[in-house]
Formats: C-alpha cells, sequence, structure tokens
C-alpha cells in the first residue's frame, strides 16, 4: 500500500519541480530580455547625470558619484532646444489631428457602406503598407518641391500624414466593424440624425479607445522621425528636436559635451514615454479590436 502511494507521488513531484525549473528559466530569460531592452535607457539617462570625464572613463561608472543638472543647463543653452521642442510639437500635432480626422471619416465610410470601388479603395490602402517607406522619398520629395512647399511645416505635415493616414484608417476600419452594435445607429437614424450626427454623437463617443490608439501612433511616428525632418526642412528655425540633436554632436561639438546630448535625449525621450503611459490602455484595446473584428 505505502508503495503505491510512493510511485504516484514521485511522478507528481517531479511535475511540480519541472514547472517550477521551466518557470524559473522563464523568469530569467525575460529578466535578461529586459536588462537588455532598458541598458541603453539607463545609461542615457544616469549620463545625463555625470559629468564627461565619467562618462567616458575605463572601467565604465556604471553609478554617478554626483547628481548634478548641469548638463540640461547646458542643453538648453547650446542648442535653441525650446525651439525644435516647438517646432516637433507643431508637426507632431497637427499631423495627428488630420490623420486622425480624415482615418476616422474614410473608415467609417469603408466599415459601413457599399460603394461602386469600394474593395478597390481597401486594396490600395493596404497595399500601401507594403511598400518600404524608403521607396516613395523621391516621389514625395520632388512633389513636395513642385508645389513649393520645401522647408514649410506644411510640406513636412503631408509628407508625415501620407505615411499615417493609411494605418490609421485600417485600425479604425476594423473598429467600427465590429465595436458597438449597430443597432444604435440605426435608432439614431430612426430618431432624426443624419448619418454625419449620427457618426460625431454615437460612433465617435463609442469608439474613443481606437481614436486614441491611431491618434497616439500618428503623433509617436511624427515626433520620432528624422529622415523626413532632415530632408525637407533644411532652415535653422525650423528643424525639428531629432534634426537638432543631430547637429549637437556635429555642428555644436558635442563629442565634448557628451553629458550635455544625454541630457537633449532625456528631455526628448520623456514626452513620447508620458503618453505612452497614459494611451497605454486605449492603444492595446483599440489596435486588438481594429486587427481583430477588421
Amino acid at each position: 500500500m505505502s508503495m503505491r502511494m510512493q510511485s504516484a507521488t514521485m511522478p507528481w513531484q517531479s511535475r511540480r519541480m519541472r514547472r517550477a525549473a521551466t518557470s524559473l528559466i522563464a523568469a530569467l530569460f525575460m529578466a535578461g530580455v529586459l536588462v537588455f531592452v532598458l541598458m541603453p535607457f539607463y545609461w542615457m539617462l544616469k549620463s545625463s547625470f555625470q559629468t564627461n570625464k565619467e562618462i567616458l572613463a575605463m572601467p565604465p561608472i556604471w553609478f554617478p558619484r554626483t547628481f548634478s543638472l548641469e548638463a540640461y543647463e547646458k542643453a538648453m543653452k547650446v542648442i535653441p532646444f525650446t525651439r525644435y521642442i516647438v517646432n516637433s510639437l507643431f508637426t507632431a500635432m497637427a499631423t495627428t489631428l488630420i490623420s486622425t480626422s480624415l482615418a476616422a471619416m474614410g473608415a467609417y465610410a469603408l466599415a459601413r457602406y457599399r460603394f461602386p470601388g469600394d474593395t478597390l479603395i481597401l486594396v490600395v490602402v493596404m497595399f500601401t503598407q507594403l511598400i518600404p517607406a524608403i521607396t516613395r522619398l523621391f516621389p514625395i520629395y520632388f512633389t513636395l518641391k513642385g508645389l513649393g512647399l520645401l522647408n514649410s511645416y506644411q510640406g513636412l505635415i503631408i509628407a508625415y500624414t501620407s505615411f499615417s493616414l493609411p494605418y490609421a484608417a485600417l485600425i479604425l476600419r476594423g473598429y467600427f466593424q465590429g465595436s458597438y452594435p449597430l443597432e444604435l445607429e440605426e435608432a439614431a437614424l430612426i430618431d432624426g440624425c443624419g448619418y454625419f450626427s449620427a457618426f460625431l454623437r454615437i460612433v465617435l463617443p463609442i469608439s474613443i479607445p481606437g481614436i486614441i490608439a491611431v491618434a497616439t501612433f500618428a503623433f509617436l511616428g511624427a515626433w520620432n522621425d528624422f529622415l523626413w525632418s532632415s530632408i525637407l526642412l533644411t532652415r535653422g528655425e525650423m528643424k525639428t528636436i531629432q534634426v537638432g540633436i543631430r547637429d549637437f554632436m556635429g555642428e555644436f561639438g558635442g563629442a565634448q559635451r557628451a553629458n550635455a546630448f544625454m541630457a537633449s535625449c532625456v528631455m526628448t525621450t520623456v514626452p513620447a514615454v508620458i503618453l505612452f503611459r497614459i494611451a497605454q490602455k486605449y492603444m492595446v484595446q483599440g489596435i486588438s479590436a481594429g486587427a481583430i473584428k477588421g
């Protein structure tokens, strides 16, 4: 009797030990990935509080010996940091507003109405997501040049919108197709609302998670861009913060101001991190709904 109980207990203990070992290995792997991902951000943050001598010391100094905000003050003085931030905020917010507004209306039309060419439009929009962005560099550049929009915020916003609009429309189309019952729209129409009024009063308030998701991606795409802003804007006072940081290392001798350079990177990263943290819940909900039900 006791032998049977022992034989029955041993496999159970063996399975429990295997599960514990698997969980431990998975936890160690995830911890390693987390360290690998966060290490550049930690290095950037700690370097912004160190002196140049400490940053370049060998072996590396992993923890600041003294905390100083001198690098942040220096970064604000060496380059027109505030001006660059304002430029980036303006272009990113304008791109977000235009992309989200047009995408919402276009996605609603593709999701709710059947009209000649609707399938072709959807296929073309999806096809644009398969084309590498770099291949559109020359067409967009020469188009904006022909329109006289080089070295203008309008041209840069148009370029940003051309990338964020198709993606936003696809996500919102999927969201509109299944995130709320169609009967709500029908009830609004019966009560006397027009189609556009029902869209504004019924559809948009219900679709806030999807709207926030695509708006966040549009903003971050414009905020983090370096390629297009460096090509389309060459006048110093119009540069965005990403191009300004590049100039920090070259034109302004950033190699001798490594701590100030890191401080400028921290100040540039903070707005994006805050926005992503606030919108994270809505982004997961909006993107998953749009992807699954589209």
